[in-house]
């Protein structure tokens, strides 16, 4: 056995045949490719000076580490190995589904208006990638109708004319998209975490609804006769009105009648105060008539039924007079 040390240079596990067959043996110092270092004992046992592990470790206890509590850390990691394991954690990337909203282009807004009128819808839908793949295809739909469809975003739609009855005309957009491309996370790998896959996504409805206006207002001498042209010429107007809809109606100097008029659907009338003399029992002096009344064409274009109450002064107001009418 040699009395002096010999440097060797290789692989871990080459050791023990390069013991058998005497390349190395006692008091020898091993360099190995593994980054580290070991040297053969006097009593020709192999001893390793390493800074990987030697045994697996199990995480017990601590959180908030690289490696989640309850993790192995395993035999033969190197020192820089486990020190990123311990100090970096991997945060996953944040991937933003893609939105599509349609909205109004020039032509009639969303929301109620009186039936009857002629509308125009000049719709844009838009889609807004955010981590989505490319855009495939973009339609704008009637109901169920694609009325206009397309690969680029903004998508138009310039609608033709349309007389709206006592209904609900509802548009909506649908986009259709490829896959998220896939992002790293923090640690430079791919983070498929929260990826998503191509799919379609749909706005919000745009609607426009058909509703009928609750007509107001005051005049001099008697009562003209209640029809749907003496309703429709009533000044003040009120869309869609409802069970418990309040309004004010002014009588100016010189006016000796009040009219108010509703589609007959809502109940009689709740309460009509005159407000100045602080009564609100005047709803007895009202009369009420039920006539059709059209919708905004006029004429005898889509007539509903409406009860009209009026009200003849025996002279004409004295002065200003304001009554508080609550359905």
């Amino acid at each position: 056995m040699a009395t002096f040390s010999k440097h060797a240079f290789g692989s871990k596990a080459n050791i023990e045949s390069a013991k058998t067959n005497g390349t190395i043996d006692s008091h020898d110092i091993m360099f190995l490719d593994n980054r580290e270092i070991g040297w053969i004992a006097k009593d020709g046992t192999t001893v390793m000076s390493t800074s990987r592990t030697q045994e697996a470790i199990t995480v017990n206890g601590v959180t908030g580490l690289g490696i989640a509590n309850g993790a192995t850390i395993p035999a033969g990691v190197s020192f820089d190995e486990f020190v990123k394991m311990v100090v970096q954690k991997a945060i996953p990337a944040t991937y933003t589904k893609p939105t599509l909203a349609i909205t109004n282009n020039g032509g009639q807004a969303s929301g109620n208006v009186e039936a009857g009128t002629s509308i125009t819808p000049k719709l844009k839908a838009t889609f807004t990638k955010n981590d989505a793949g490319e855009l495939t295809s973009i339609v704008i739909k009637k109901g169920t109708t694609d009325v206009a469809t397309g690969t680029e975003s903004p998508l138009t739609y310039a609608g033709e004319a349309i007389t709206i009855g006592d209904e609900t005309i509802t548009f909506s957009a649908s986009a259709s998209y490829e896959d998220a491309p896939v992002k790293q996370n923090n640690l430079g790998q791919d983070s498929t975490e929260n990826w998503f896959a191509g799919s379609t996504v749909t706005s919000s409805n745009y609607s426009i609804v058909g509703k009928r206006n609750l007509f107001y207002g005051t005049g001099v001498g008697a009562v003209p006769t209640v029809n749907s042209d003496m309703v429709r010429g009533l000044v003040n107007t009120k869309l869609a009105p409802a069970q418990g809809t309040s309004f004010s109606i002014s009588v100016s100097v010189g006016q000796q009648y009040i009219a108010f008029a509703y589609p007959a659907t809502l109940r009689d009338v709740n309460n009509v105060t005159y407000v100045e003399a602080n009564d609100s029992g005047m709803a007895s002096n009202f009369t009420k008539t039920t006539i059709d009344v059209a919708d905004a064409r006029g004429g005898e274009n889509g007539l509903m039924s409406y009860k009209v109450y009026t009200y003849a002064m025996a002279v004409p107001a004295a002065a200003a007079m304001t009554f508080k009418v609550t359905i």
